[in-house]
C-alpha cells in the first residue's frame, strides 16, 4: 500500500497508514492526536515567559519537599532500626525491650499483637484503650506502625 501525499511545494505531508495511525493513537502522539486544532490554536496555546517561570518554582518547591519527607522518613527509618538493634531480652521469659524478668515474681507482661512476643507494661504501648480485651504492641512494631502511616 502507498503512502498519500497532500499538498505541494513546501506545505506537502503525508498521510499515515493504518498501523502508523492505530500505533499513534495507543501512544497518544502524532498529529491524529492534534486533529481538532488548527495550527493557529495550537501557536496561541503557548506558555508566558512568566508562566514557565511560575510552573518551574512550583516544580523546584515539590522537589524541595520530595527531599525533605525522603529525609524524614529516613531518621524514622533509623530510629527503628535502632530499636530493633537494642533489645535486651528473648521475649519468652524477659521483656524483648528492656530485658526484664516477666512472670510470678518479675513484671506483668503483655502480648505484642504484631510480632508476638512478650513485653512488660512499660516498653509496651497500649492501642485500643477502653475495648474490653485491649491490644498491646510493643514500642518497636508501634514504631513499624507509624512508619507505615507516614510513609504511606
Amino acid at each position: 500500500m502507498a503512502d498519500t501525499i497532500f499538498g505541494s511545494g513546501n506545505d506537502q505531508w503525508v498521510c499515515p497508514n493504518d498501523r502508523q495511525l492505530a500505533l499513534r493513537a495507543k501512544l497518544q502522539t502524532g498529529w491524529s492526536v492534534h486533529t481538532y486544532q488548527t495550527e493557529k490554536q495550537r501557536r496561541s496555546q503557548h506558555l508566558s515567559p512568566a508562566e514557565v517561570e511560575i510552573i518551574l518554582q512550583v516544580i523546584q518547591r515539590a522537589e524541595r519537599l520530595d527531599i525533605l519527607e525522603q529525609q524524614r522518613i529516613g531518621r524514622l527509618v533509623e530510629r527503628l532500626e535502632t530499636m530493633r538493634r537494642n533489645v535486651m531480652g528473648n521475649g519468652l521469659s524477659q521483656c524483648l525491650l528492656c530485658g526484664e524478668v516477666l512472670g510470678f515474681l518479675g513484671s506483668s507482661s503483655v502480648f505484642c499483637k504484631d510480632c508476638r512476643k512478650k513485653v512488660c507494661t512499660k516498653c509496651g504501648i497500649e492501642a485500643s484503650p477502653g475495648q474490653k480485651r485491649p491490644l498491646w504492641l510493643c514500642k518497636i512494631c508501634s514504631e513499624q506502625r507509624e512508619v507505615w502511616k507516614r510513609s504511606g
